[in-house]
């Protein structure tokens, strides 16, 4: 969702310094959100952060970003015929 192990991994490794303290301990579920287009994120969640951005790591955020930059040349080639 937002702050969650996916994200939280990619700023570990490409922006560290943007992490805010005390991401190990952030976890916060909301599995069930029917009004987020209403209400938003401060319906479900007090830090902005539903997920499990205890789960992330540096490394994983360098194979995410690799990943998805071959995704993208892969993408990027096919539309330049």
């Amino acid at each position: 969702m937002h702050g969650e192990e996916l994200e939280t991994s990619i700023f570990l490794h490409a922006t560290p310094d943007l992490v805010r303290e005390g991401w190990q301990r952030a976890d916060h579920e909301a599995p069930r959100r029917p009004d987020l287009l209403t209400l938003g994120m401060a319906g479900y969640t007090p830090t902005g952060v539903i997920g499990q951005p205890s789960l992330a790591s540096a490394v994983k955020g360098a194979a995410i970003l690799d990943s998805l930059t071959g995704s993208f040349q892969a993408h990027l080639a096919m539309l330049r015929g």
